[in-house]
């Protein structure tokens, strides 16, 4: 006996067809659901960043901490208050002359223990601010001395575009008591040798395109110092370079490099060789790099905004000292 064929009235639907608009529709409000959760949660993570550190200094850096764990501040604040009742102007001073000990101490505050994250102890004998038993006070001295010498002979040739900031303590060491000029942590991004040729002269120590007289070591180092600068200031070939003639000065950066090469040259000579200058030997044998002021921004993140470091003899506009 055959089967009678069942046929659908017009108000019947296929469960086939339901099931399938269903898992769509499930589909669907699952996808949707996804999206509005991912982005919720962006929000939330975007809004618990960390924002940009805000100074009325630095252009990218938070004087106020952490500190290191041994400084004792509260100590350290007794011990001025001791001192600045009894002498409103303070004794001993060799580079921040004409101050009062109230500025002295606001300056020591905001740049030099903020700038390397230190506290007082760490150059003073706090039972007698004056005295230079401590070795370390001597090198800051040094250390203020070298910052005007910087920022009046180099920093003070850049254009107003590249923003007016000037070197300070917390310029080179970045909240640490002894500051890095090639840091481990960037050790494994960099070429063999990736220390730039202080021993050139520039501008013409990286001439060598087009040029046939140059051999291939000559070629492999300059690569090297050029991918010491990519990676110290985050940026390309191109950020100082015409890619189609790369001997070009067209580019103003190129001009600023050649700048700051030469700076970190003379700071080789005059405050790294023992004998270079008076002040030679302070930077412990730290040869200078691109990275040490960078730290992989294209504006130093503690250079200090122009106006806001306060002793004259700091400054790009300052004269020689004495």
């Amino acid at each position: 006996m055959s089967q009678r064929p069942t046929f659908m009235s017009p108000n019947s639907v296929d469960p086939r067809s339901a099931a399938t608009v269903v898992s769509l529709l499930v589909a669907g409000a699952l996808a949707l659901g996804s999206i509005f959760m991912v982005g919720w949660i962006w929000d939330r993570v975007k809004a618990k960043a960390p924002a940009p550190p805000q100074s009325s200094i630095y252009k990218a850096y938070d004087p106020s901490g952490p500190y290191q764990q041994s400084t004792d501040w509260a100590a350290a604040q007794k011990a001025y208050q001791t001192y600045e009742a009894q002498y409103k102007q303070p004794q001993n001073v060799q580079v921040l002359k004409g101050w009062s000990t109230a500025q002295i101490y606001g300056y020591m505050v905001s740049q030099v223990s903020g700038g390397l994250k230190v506290g007082c102890q760490y150059c003073h004998n706090i039972n007698n601010f004056a005295s230079d038993e401590n070795p370390m006070k001597v090198k800051a001295r040094a250390m203020l001395l070298m910052s005007g010498d910087l920022n009046r002979n180099f920093i003070s040739t850049l254009p107003a575009s590249v923003g007016g900031y000037q070197v300070t303590c917390a310029t080179c060491h970045n909240g640490k008591p002894q500051f890095e000029t090639y840091p481990v942590r960037i050790q494994n991004t960099l070429p063999l040798n990736y220390k730039l040729p202080l021993e050139r002269n520039f501008p013409g120590g990286f001439v060598v395109t087009g040029r046939t007289d140059v051999g291939l070591d000559a070629v492999q180092q300059n690569q090297f110092a050029m991918y010491h600068m990519n990676v110290s200031l985050g940026q390309g070939c191109t950020f100082c370079h015409n890619s189609r003639h790369f001997p070009s000065n067209e580019i103003e950066q190129k001009t600023h490099a050649l700048t700051m090469l030469k700076m970190s040259k003379y700071i080789n000579e005059t405050y790294v060789a023992p004998g270079g200058s008076p002040a030679g030997g302070i930077m412990a044998a730290k040869v200078p790099s691109c990275w040490m002021c960078h730290q992989g921004a294209r504006v130093p993140p503690a250079g200090a905004l122009a106006g806001q470091v306060p002793p004259t003899i700091s400054t790009t506009s300052s004269a020689p000292a004495p």
